[in-house]
């Protein structure tokens, strides 16, 4: 029997990954390219004897589009237009009932959230896609310890200060003024990749610009703490000031964790299916002119969704979790 396999986060991300080591190897993108890639998927499918068949494009933002296809277990990289792959995938849905199914079944519970989710979109006249699952089931989540996310949420907010020193072309005053502070709290043991680089010198401009950034990752995780009140607006950055005050009232972490009223797994869920959505339609915009995203900020949209997706996930650094949509 043909299964569907559009909802197979896992299949996705390889066979993304498969395409632009592709591109890479034949020298037709650079790395430069990697942070400004959007992958969708025209059909996955499962034919009847096991074998993956697939259709899909990958957009360079303001480059090109490329087109792939996995047939008898090997990618191929496609010469055709917009039009053929339209035209495929078309035939394709007439001639294969399990594209028109979704292998994926949902809770009542997601079912509401995606329901909830799309009109709130609708509603701010923002594209959404109602048909797009949630990623999380309540009762196979586990949050961090919030004793892992504040002494995190104090190590990330005070790296970001000196990344945005960087920008200022005063990272040898700031580096000098914050690892101190770094030390007090306590927290050099939890620093992801691009902080370490911050701390150590070897950082990339690309990484002080994330790290700029990361004033967002931080606020989700301030939103999940009970710390900042409400984030379903992503038309613009956070209060950057209050953002401050939150750690600087704050002497210890133990201080910081007593300011704090964790949000519950399904409040956050909400929230990261909201996040999961804007980022959609964020997405959608790249490729379809006419689509809209109403006052949606794209930056912002994009680190605060990776804040809420690490506080339910098991990753460490935040710049490992997949952003597919």
């Amino acid at each position: 029997m043909e299964i569907n396999e559009i909802n197979n986060k896992k299949i996705k991300e390889q066979l993304a990954n498969y395409a632009l080591e592709m591109l890479l190897s034949k020298n037709i993108i650079n790395t430069d390219d990697l942070s400004s890639v959007q992958c969708v998927y025209g059909y996955l499918f499962t034919k009847d004897d096991g074998v993956l068949e697939a259709l899909y494009k990958l957009s360079i933002k303001n480059k090109k589009t490329y087109y792939f296809a996995v047939q008898n277990n090997k990618l191929i990289l496609l010469t055709i237009d917009e039009d053929m792959y339209n035209q495929t995938i078309n035939y394709m849905y007439e001639n294969h009932d399990c594209l028109r199914e979704s292998n994926v079944t949902e809770t009542d519970m997601q079912k509401n959230r995606r329901l909830k989710n799309y009109e709130y979109l609708i509603n701010h006249h923002i594209t959404a896609n109602k048909l797009l699952p949630c990623s999380y089931e309540d009762s196979k989540i586990e949050l961090k310890n919030i004793d892992v996310i504040c002494k995190k949420a104090i190590a990330s907010l005070i790296v970001v200060q000196i990344a945005c020193d960087i920008n200022n072309n005063k990272y040898k005053e700031s580096l000098d003024f914050f690892l101190p502070i770094l030390k007090q709290y306590q927290v050099e043991d939890y620093l992801n990749s691009k902080e370490k680089r911050i701390i150590d010198g070897t950082y990339s401009k690309q990484d002080a610009i994330d790290m700029d950034w990361a004033y967002e990752i931080y606020w989700a995780i301030c939103w999940c703490l009970g710390l900042v009140d409400d984030i379903q607006d992503a038309s613009q950055i956070c209060d950057c000031n209050a953002a401050i005050s939150f750690v600087k009232n704050s002497k210890s972490v133990e201080e910081f964790k007593s300011k704090c009223n964790m949000r519950s797994i399904s409040e956050i869920l909400d929230m990261q299916d909201l996040y999961l959505r804007y980022n959609w339609a964020i997405n959608e915009k790249e490729l379809n002119r006419n689509s809209n995203i109403g006052n949606l900020d794209a930056s912002t949209v994009v680190e605060r969704r990776r804040g809420l997706e690490w506080v339910i996930s098991k990753e460490d650094d935040w710049y490992n979790i997949s952003m597919s949509t």
